[in-house]
This record gives structure tokens, sequence and C-alpha cells, in this order.
């Protein structure tokens, strides 16, 4: 199903904090100068809104899109990520007052985007918290290992084994009570929201419910010396956390749209976008589902199903040779990298291969004298340099877009959650390809 983007409902909301604003010239100039200014935001507040409410691995800070949203369109427009991750375009188109739409097939992003873009009070989400908890309290004293037998009995052996190794039994006793307190929420908004708050619990930068160390930032390993906090504890200072965000900041029904699906077939109609701002996974791709199963097991996914997830990913560890044509300088590319390792050389055909279709489908959906935004970052595999940014501008102009520059940014890896490759060998190399990222900015060409 193709969706035709009907107008959504806005209401005034009370803006963030401002970037600066080019209006003058056509969509080329501003796009233009935008690529030549400041792009790092370096020091800049990226936890307002609904921002912080889950750790995501790499996102962008909001102020980027922000930056080419309010100087690219006009209120009302359509803004699409189609790789959305968190959802940080989106929820900034809707802050904005542009209607944000959001797609990725990672289910835990479009759990997390749905939830960020959730219009509901404070007040309401404080009670319905309260009452969750008082309900997992209430289970647990009377039955402890209740609920968990009951989530148990329908878990594969696979699954079940995986909770062994990384949950301890008091924890999975806590976890299920809460889940199955937070699914007695008959309001799905909030319900949603809450479910954020549970995933947060345990996919997060430090600490967690987990028996994990380095959860969201690299390759998680099992510290059996961890005492992880009390679940419930953990989930009522999590849901404290969206207190300031709800009161501040609260995106209507209709502002925003996440959709699950993926980026090289797009659910949306032709020439239905005003501007594109999407942050592509890197070329040695970044495995969300390695920390987002932890949380999805809970919500009752099977652990084998999360592993046939991974490897639809664009940029997933696929060898499957595939005969596209790719544009000279990236062939090239690929071609370096197999006088190395012919197998690492397939993995990289394949993302530039998976990357020219969401290329081809960023191109049918946008309208013409439109722009598209891509920001992604070089890699180095095998010692070899990867010029992520240069091979997709190629592929860009090959499938008809008009290349109006490439801008540079320095990443803040203190304040970004940089995790690291499955592929890498040592910190030396996620330092080499991870100080900076590019800016590709693209136009549509007007029709003739």
């Amino acid at each position: 199903m193709r969706y035709q983007l009907s107008l959504f409902p806005f209401q005034d909301i009370e803006t963030v904090p401002e970037v600066e604003t080019l209006r003058p010239g056509g969509i080329r100039e501003r796009l233009s100068a935008l690529l030549a200014g400041d792009l790092d935001f370096r020091g800049a507040e990226t936890g307002y809104a609904s921002h912080r409410f889950h750790s995501f691995a790499a996102k962008f800070p909001p102020q980027l899109p922000r930056l080419f949203i309010q100087n690219l369109t006009e209120v009302g427009d359509t803004v699409l990520d189609p790789m959305a991750g968190s959802g940080t375009t989106v929820v900034e188109a809707a802050l904005l007052g542009r209607r944000g739409v959001g797609v990725d097939l990672d289910p835990l992003a479009v759990q997390i985007g749905r939830a960020k873009t959730t219009g509901v009070l404070w007040e309401d989400l404080s009670r319905a918290a309260r009452r969750t908890l008082i309900r997992a309290h209430q289970w647990l004293q009377a039955d402890r290992s209740g609920k968990l037998r009951e989530f148990r009995s329908r878990l594969n052996d696979a699954t079940r084994d995986f909770l062994d190794y990384w949950f301890l039994p008091s924890t999975q006793e806590e976890l299920a009570a809460l889940m199955a307190a937070i699914r007695e929420e008959p309001h799905p908004g909030l319900r949603r929201l809450m479910l954020l708050a549970f995933s947060s619990t345990i996919v997060t930068k430090s600490g967690g419910v987990s028996l994990a160390r380095d959860l969201a930032h690299s390759r998680p390993h099992r510290d059996p010396e961890k005492r992880p906090a009390s679940a419930l504890d953990l989930f009522r200072e999590r849901i404290q956390r969206y207190r300031q965000p709800l009161l501040a900041e609260r995106i209507s029904p209709g502002d925003a749209l996440i959709l699950h699906g993926d980026a090289r077939s797009l659910p949306l109609g032709d020439q239905s976008v005003h501007l594109i701002v999407t942050s592509p996974p890197y070329a040695n791709a970044i495995d969300y589902m390695r920390a987002h199963k932890f949380s999805l097991v809970w919500m009752g996914r099977p652990i084998d199903e999360l592993g046939q997830w991974r490897s639809r990913y664009i940029g997933a560890e696929r060898t499957q040779e595939d005969e596209a044509i790719l544009p000279s300088r990236t062939w090239e590319t690929v071609q370096a990298i197999a006088e190395y390792d012919p197998r690492r050389a397939r993995v990289l055909q394949r993302y530039f291969t998976d990357m020219r279709r969401a290329i081809q489908e960023m191109y049918r959906v946008l309208r013409p004298g439109a722009a598209a935004v891509i920001v992604v970052g070089p890699s180095m595999m095998r010692g070899v340099p990867v010029e992520t940014h240069l091979c997709l501008a190629e592929i860009a102009e090959s499938e008809g877009f008009d290349l109006v520059g490439i801008g540079e940014r320095r990443l803040d890896r203190d304040r970004r959650m940089m995790p690291v490759s499955a592929h890498s060998q040592s910190r030396s190399s996620i330092e080499l390809r991870m100080h900076n990222e590019y800016v590709i900015g693209l136009v549509k060409p007007e029709e003739r």
C-alpha cells in the first residue's frame, strides 16, 4: 500500500532552540550555503523534546535535520526520513509544523519513533505509570515467579536460553511482571511510551538491567559480577525523564507518521515528499540488532526471528552475489577491497547495491526541484579507506540527482554513541573511520 499523505492536523507548539536560517534564493542556492556552513553543532543541547527518550547508536544531532527543514521547506510540507532510526528527523519536522514521515525496517526503531511522536499529557502518563508499578508490585508479592512462568511458556528454547544467559532470575521476574502490567494499559499512546521506558532500562549506554556491558556502544560481553538495579526502580526513573519534555513539547496525533517498511521499496506515492533528510548505516554496518534484541525478546520476538531480521537490513553482513552494475568509482572501491578480502568486498557491493535501490526510491517519491540530504561517514575495510560519501554521491548522480555539494562535519564522539563494528579488530580502526561525517546535498531536477 502506498500512502498519498493527506494533510495532517497541526497545532501551534512551543519551538525548541533555533538554528541559523538562510531564506533567500532557490533550493539549490540555499542548500549550497547550508553545506558550506557550520554543521558540527558542538556543544549544542541535543536532549530537548523527546530526543533523549531512548539510547540509539550513531543518531545525528537534532539541529542537523532542523537546519535543512527550516531552510528548505515550508509549514505543512512533507519531510521524509526513509531510514528513520530513532526518528530524529521526524520529531524535528513535526515540531516545526511540517508533516514528518519515517520509514525503518528495525522493529525497535519503529517502536521508538512512534513513542517519541506520541502526543500524550505528562499527567496521564504519570498516572498510568503509577498504576502499572502498583500492579507489577502486587503480582510480585502474590506470586513472584508467576508472570515469569507465564511469559516463558510462550518462548522457544533458544529465547529462554538467551534470557537465562543475559538476565538474572530476579531481574527476569521483575521484567516479566512489569511487561505484563504495561500490557494491561488500554490507552495505546500511554502503553507505547511505557514500553519505550521499559526498553530503555535494558538498551542503555551504561548500567541497565541485563548482565551485558557496553550494550549500546559495542559488542556486548557478559559480566557475571554485575549487579543490575531493580527493573521497577529503573523504570520509574526512566518515566520521570519524560516529565519535562512532555510538559514543554507535545506532538499532536497526525503530526508524524512512522511506518515499518524498507527504504528500498517505500510505501509512499510518487512525488509526495518535499524534503528528504536521512542518515543511512555505515558501509561496514553498525549491527543495531545486536543491542535491540535484548529488548525485543521481552516484547515477544523470538531470538531466531530477530536473527533473520538482521539479514534484511541495508548494510547487513550478507554475501549473496548481486549482478547490479555500480558506477566506476564505487566499483573500483569494491575491487580494491577484493584484493585483500573477497568476502568483505561482496558485502560492500551488497551495501552499495542496497543503497542504490534506496536512492532510486528517494528519487521517485521526491518532488521535482526538491532536495535530499544524506548524512554518512567514511569507513575502513581491511585497511582500505572507503569514501562512502563520494560513492553514494556518484550513485545518486547516476540515478538522476544533481549533486549540489558535500559538506563535512566533525563528530562529537563523547556525545554520539558510535558502536564497534562486528569486524573491527581494534579500537584504532574505529578511531580511523569515525571522526567525521559528510553531508551530501542533492536536488531532483525540475521536470522539463
